[in-house]
């Protein structure tokens, strides 16, 4: 944080000796509070402090006099199902009166831990009333307080006295759909999508039914703004942020994100640089489901599913298609392969994070990857594994290729085992490949973490689908350091995708494939993840459901079961209660 110039010295000490509504120098020194001046003011009997987090948390331990404030009592779901709005000022003024908030009050609010959206929508809601001026944020929330030695207290504080509080709106802080429409292309007008990038660059539909960003929309994360301690970067740090991403002095400004409160965190950071700024309160939500409105996507979504041999074939004569071998034994390859395959070892594709193998590599280290396999983006990419059992390396591959929006991607439906049992051409000449800078501005493949996994546990919006074999899922066989499977996982072993008996296994039809599916409720209207051991059969899963079934939203638990079951303090389940 910036030290106070001689201004706001006179400021702070003027308010030690006056009321907390005290006339301040500047955005930051009235939007931001410091542990040290709360302190000064907690007995101040216009105070009203509000503890922003989840309720346990409060329950534990806040700063002593706080409120729970939640998010039910400054916002709601509209009745045209956006998940965030703000209610009418009417409702507003009722609800947060009888937490005791009146128009004299001097409003802190502060994250118990790492809120901070949640608590910069509470202030943006509170802007929106008119009581912007008497309203401020405790810089680094309960971390910071309690760093400077702030007390802490379960004690709840007594019934608040109902406040007076009759608001005076300020509908100019919030924009429209229609307001953006008529500012489009007009000079000076920015609209800052603060998505994370994945979003942005159209990866990820995220809250929205259509994938991408507004038009002329300029990138800038939300959690940019603040610092590792969640406190606000410094002005001139800030400033340097904004103009980085686009924004000019004098600009007006139009924040949005999914639904209307990570953005906020970016108008606040905006305000605190006197930037006239608005937010666009129902954002990508609203924004993607009318059809009528554009959309800019930065990478189109990766076109792919499975080739024939025949048609392989046929681009392997026009020299236009790039060909991977992904069987796992180089001696096969060695042996023969394909005409121009190059040979990719699925263990090169992985690496080890905190001990823990089967974890993915870098963006870099894919990109350099690719580049030795000749991979380029303005040519389709056929992988191939040896298609009686080892599928799986190939759609791992793809599932790679496809994070990067790799433009086309294609696995050779029946593999090595198909082709040589059409007796066509093979080779043992090892390929010329031209040297190939692959470049690629991001890297977002379909895949959840551990972490994420603990959190979509017992969703019902969520279908945890295990592909691994049988008994594995049972809990009777298996390798790692536990056996059995995720509690409420559904069993679908990725062989049983493909055609049974034959010497080249293919994919079953689609028809066929999506009733097995469905079968066991694995529907489309579900976010479904796939797991395995590390990572490399669900790969086969993802690619039936998201090529060939056209599931919207399908990722890959990696590292799978080799991590889950070494946490020891992650639930397991015995038995076949839910195999197919």
């Amino acid at each position: 944080m910036r030290s106070p110039g001689p201004l706001a010295l006179v400021a702070l000490l003027l308010a030690a000796a006056a009321p907390a509504a005290a006339a301040v120098t500047g955005p930051r020194d009235q939007m931001l509070v410091t542990p040290a001046w709360l302190k000064a003011h907690l007995g101040d009997p216009k105070l009203v402090l509000f503890h922003i987090g989840d309720r346990a948390g409060y329950e534990q331990g806040h700063i002593p006099g706080a409120r729970h404030l939640e998010s039910r009592r400054f916002s709601w779901r509209s009745g045209d199902s956006l998940s965030l709005e703000l209610p009418p000022s009417a409702w507003l003024d009722s609800s947060l009166a009888t937490l005791g908030v009146s128009n004299d009050s001097r409003v802190v609010l502060y994250y118990g831990s790492d809120w901070v959206t949640p608590t910069t929508r509470a202030w943006f809601t509170f802007d929106y009333l008119g009581l912007g001026p008497r309203t401020s944020i405790l810089d680094g929330g309960m971390p910071a307080w309690t760093a400077a030695g702030g007390a802490v207290t379960a004690d709840l504080p007594p019934a608040a006295v109902p406040g007076r509080l009759r608001s005076t709106p300020h509908p100019e802080r919030v924009a429209s759909a229609a307001t953006i429409q008529g500012s489009l292309g007009r000079p000076g007008f920015r609209l800052v999508d603060a998505r994370n990038t994945e979003f942005f660059l159209g990866f990820n539909p995220g809250a929205g039914s259509r994938p991408g960003h507004l038009p002329g929309a300029i990138s800038l994360v939300y959690e940019s703004v603040v610092d590792s301690a969640n406190r606000f970067l410094p002005d001139t740090a800030l400033a340097r942020l904004f103009r980085s991403a686009g924004v000019a002095p004098g600009d007006q400004l139009v924040a949005y994100c999914h639904i209307g409160q990570q953005a906020t965190a970016v108008v606040f950071a905006a305000r605190l640089l006197g930037y006239d700024v608005r937010l666009y309160d129902g954002s990508f939500q609203d924004w993607s489901r009318r059809s009528a409105l554009p959309l800019e996507v930065a990478l189109a979504p990766t076109t792919g599913g499975l080739m024939s041999t025949a048609d392989l074939a046929a681009r392997l004569r026009t020299g236009r298609v790039t060909v991977i071998d992904a069987r796992s034994d180089l001696n096969a390859y060695l042996a023969d392969h394909l005409p121009g395959a190059s040979y990719l070892h699925f263990e090169s594709l992985r690496a080890v994070r905190h001990g823990v193998p089967g974890d993915l590599l870098t963006l870099e280290g894919y990109a350099a990857l690719w580049a030795r396999l000749g991979v380029r983006r303005d040519q389709p990419v056929v992988i191939y594994g040896s298609g009686e059992a080892g599928n799986f390396n190939a759609t791992f591959v793809a599932w790679l290729l496809t994070g990067f929006r790799q433009p086309e991607v294609y696995v050779l439906d029946g593999g090595y085992a198909r082709w040589t049992a059409e007796a066509r051409e093979r080779t043992r000449r090892y390929p010329e490949i031209a040297a190939v800078d692959y470049r690629a501005p991001a890297f977002f493949p379909e895949v959840l973490t551990t972490e994420h996994m603990t959190h979509v546990l017992g969703d019902p919006g969520t279908v945890i689908v295990d592909v691994r074999p049988a008994d594995q899922y049972a809990g009777v066989a298996g390798a790692q350091i536990r056996r059995g499977h995720i509690p409420g996982a559904v069993h679908h072993f990725w062989r049983d995708d493909l055609t049974a008996g034959a010497e080249a296994p293919t994919w079953k039809p689609v028809e066929e494939l999506r009733q097995a599916y469905l079968a066991q409720g694995i529907t489309p209207d579900k976010q479904v993840v796939v797991y395995c051991n590390t990572g490399t059969e669900a790969s086969h899963a993802w690619f039936t459901l998201h090529f060939l079934l056209g599931y919207p939203a399908v990722r890959v638990y990696v590292p799978s079961w080799t991590e889950w079951a070494a946490r020891e303090e992650l639930p397991i389940e015995t038995g076949v209660g839910a195999s197919r």
